[in-house]
């Protein structure tokens, strides 16, 4: 390959990671937990990008076919987690709900990838937590233990939107 077109390549790319990068927003704050993959902070409503959390009114069943409330579960893993700290998102982009959706962090801690290794939410319209997924997958952790309908064929079957 000739230099000149690595070099086009290159600034192709910068061009596109430092535009993404200017384009990211920073939101930091005490938190209120919404659902199980939405926060609000400083009057920012925040979805956790890459990841679906069961719906508040979405049940579930254990290993032993009793029903529970795996989306008030799902919120209480997240308060959890969080545990009253401040946290750090980086939003990317807003959804079609004005919501920013974002990465959130307590220290180095990925706020989204727990709430998948937990069992509680699913890599979702990404593979960046498809690793989580799968180990939370094989351990049984969470809703793994029992039965479930994702998050997405729940909303579809229920008419609600994300």
């Amino acid at each position: 390959m000739n230099r000149c077109l690595i070099f086009i390549i290159f600034f192709l790319y910068s061009s596109f990671h430092f535009a993404n990068l200017a384009n990211s927003k920073e939101i930091n704050g005490k938190v209120r937990i919404v659902d199980g993959d939405t926060v609000e902070i400083n009057n920012h409503m925040i979805r956790l990008i890459g990841i679906d959390a069961f719906e508040i009114k979405q049940e579930c069943f254990k290993k032993d076919n009793t029903k529970y409330k795996c989306g008030e579960q799902s919120a209480l893993i997240l308060a959890t987690i969080i545990s009253n700290q401040p946290i750090n998102c980086t939003a990317e982009k807003k959804d079609r709900y004005k919501r920013w959706l974002a990465t959130c962090y307590i220290g180095k801690l990925d706020i989204n990838e727990n709430m998948v290794l937990y069992g509680y939410a699913f890599s979702y319209m990404s593979n960046k937590y498809k690793n989580s997924e799968k180990e939370a997958k094989k351990v049984k952790a969470g809703a793994w233990s029992g039965k479930f309908i994702y998050p997405w064929e729940w909303r579809k079957s229920n008419k609600i939107g994300k």
